[in-house]
């Protein structure tokens, strides 16, 4: 009798599903000490360096080595472009830590060293424009200058290096815990979580290339091209269509369409091919002058944007062979769920 009641009691409706299916909702609260300290690292860091980018900003902005015809020409662009860079990395970890990601774990290591490196270019180029000669009577400005925007440059520099090898510990750790969790949403197979590992690569280079080619083209759009120029509305145009691109690419894999991955395949050739040529073009002699001052910030940006679009194209490759070996159903099947509660009744309804 007690047993046919049971039966009879009503149940939450999450109640209803495997309690392994509870694994894929939408969490944002972390779960572990690592977790937290993962985030926490992330929001300082981008706390103190876009108070120190933009103290920089501020100094720079105003004195006169921010003149068109000036090495400096690029360097409040290069900040607001680094400022950006911690608000990407704070939202990749927060999103890491929500679906518990591995290899967006690894990413934001890989992503923090780019902005390590940044930094150093940022270093030289702000230093140097900034240099005049002794008898100029700018000298006492160049001077002060020096003295109190390499500190705040330093200081950056030392901040994200410190913050990478933290980030390296804390990301061993968490490798290790979010590991269980995709032996629980995957299973024991080997082959079904190698092929999960190789998306999640796949997922973690489409947000990488969707940054670098946006801080690419937005130095190439006011640095470099004017508003007559025949590049400079097919870059404008070039934009959406990227964007759009790399996130059909994400629907291609997880519903695994030949035909969209085909289409992606042509679009990331294409922007392999554009990238080839823009680092020829800053490099050709005839054009010189036109990548005087800008030419080793786009030279950082286009190697890398094509970096990624080479092993993303491989990466595509290979997540394009695993069509129809099983993968589709563990992604569709625990695809994110969305939870929230009836204060009245204290009844949870799921929402696939």
């Amino acid at each position: 009798m007690d047993d046919f009641e049971e039966h009879l009691a009503p149940r939450k409706v999450s109640d209803a599903r495997p309690r392994d299916r509870g694994e894929s909702r939408i969490c944002f609260v972390p779960r572990t000490g690592h977790s937290l300290h993962f985030l926490a690292l992330a929001a300082l860091e981008a706390v103190v360096i876009i108070s120190l980018e933009a103290a920089v900003f501020g100094i720079f902005f105003g004195t006169k080595f921010n003149s068109p015809d000036q090495l400096g020409q690029g360097i409040p662009i290069y900040l607001i472009i680094f400022i950006f860079s911690q608000v990407f990395q704070v939202l990749l970890a927060i999103d890491a830590v929500r679906a518990q990601n591995t290899i967006q774990i690894i990413g934001i290591v890989l992503f923090n060293l780019c902005c390590f490196i940044y930094s150093i270019f940022q270093f030289r180029q702000i230093n140097d424009s900034i240099q005049v000669p002794p008898t100029s009577p700018d000298a006492a400005t160049s001077a002060w200058l020096e003295s109190v925007i390499k500190k705040y440059l330093i200081a950056a520099s030392v901040i994200i290096g410190v913050c990478e090898l933290v980030y390296c510990y804390l990301g061993a750790r968490l490798y290790q815990e979010f590991g269980w969790r995709i032996y629980k949403k995957i299973g024991a197979d080997p082959e079904i979580r190698n092929m999960y590992r190789w998306y999640q690569i796949f997922l973690m280079l489409l947000k990488l290339d969707i940054f670098f080619f946006l801080g690419f083209s937005i130095q190439f759009l006011v640095l470099v091209l004017h508003s007559g120029d025949v590049e400079y509305p097919l870059t404008i145009i070039a934009l959406p269509l990227t964007c759009l691109i790399l996130l059909l690419a994400v629907y291609a894999v997880k519903h695994e369409s030949r035909q969209l991955i085909i289409i992606f395949f042509i679009g990331t050739a294409a922007a392999v091919a554009y990238f080839v040529f823009k680092i020829y073009r800053i490099y050709d002699p005839s054009q010189a002058g036109k990548y005087l001052y800008t030419k080793d910030f786009l030279t950082f940006f286009a190697s890398v944007s094509l970096t990624l679009l080479i092993l993303t194209i491989t990466n595509g490759i290979i997540c394009w062979m695993n069509f129809d070996k099983g993968l589709k159903a563990h992604l569709l099947r625990d695809a994110p769920t969305l939870e929230y509660s009836n204060t009245a009744g204290d009844r949870t309804m799921t929402l696939d």
